[in-house]
């Protein structure tokens, strides 16, 4: 099973909608994919208990010691599991940080997002863990988010597609689906971050072999 950690240290980024909207793709392709919610706001679990499907799973964690509870999940047959963590430097997110095979840092276009971004390289960077960035609530028909794109992909790798700030993200993390089951252009954007994410974090052909099978 690989760990797949959403962070940043700035609230409003887009963590829950990252990580809810990688979860759903995740599971379309055939992945058994498991969810924790280390944020104390509970966006994605809130968004998990709306889900009417049962393709996804949630852990509710009652302590920080997640070395076990993650050695338990390996071998109860998942792929993926995905980490939802604070916009904060807290236990939480280092807890978080420190479990993931990838880390995956969303970050709005903005200037002061894209220059409080540092903070959160450094706490990854600090667990020697692998990281890589995705765009969130780009403002469409503008260049913010390529020009974002360019100035973060200094640091690391950046994907290819940029989530846009669209209704449909907001309604679906309100009633636990996914912007791609209504909206065409978000279908396609997750679609590309998600290939782009699964590249990162699955890179063993071994696994991929494995998944081609099961396909």
């Amino acid at each position: 099973m690989k760990v797949l950690t959403v962070a940043n240290r700035k609230g409003g980024a887009g963590k829950s909608t990252c990580a809810a909207h990688l979860a759903v793709e995740a599971a379309n392709a055939g992945y058994k994919i498991i969810l924790i919610d280390l944020d104390p706001q509970q966006t994605l679990e809130g968004w998990w208990n709306k889900r009417e499907k049962d393709d996804i799973d949630l852990m509710e964690v009652k302590s920080l010691n997640l070395s076990d509870q993650i050695s338990k999940l390996s071998s109860s047959g998942f792929d993926l599991c995905i980490v939802d963590t604070p916009g904060d430097a807290s236990e939480n997110a280092k807890a978080g940080i420190n479990i993931a095979d990838l880390v995956v840092i969303p970050s709005k276009p903005t200037a002061p997002d894209l220059s409080a971004i540092g903070r959160t390289i450094s706490m990854v960077e600090e667990a020697g863990k692998k990281f890589v960035f995705v765009i969130t609530q780009g403002m469409v028909n503008t260049n913010l988010g390529f020009q974002a794109s360019s100035a973060l992909s200094g640091f690391g790798k950046v994907a290819p597609a940029i989530i846009a700030n669209r209704a449909s993200y907001a309604r679906a993390m309100g009633c636990g689906d996914s912007a791609s089951s209504e909206d065409k252009k978000a279908a396609e954007e997750i679609s590309k971050v998600w290939d782009f994410v699964k590249e990162n974090i699955f890179e063993t052909s071994a696994f991929k072999h494995k998944k081609k099978l099961i396909a």
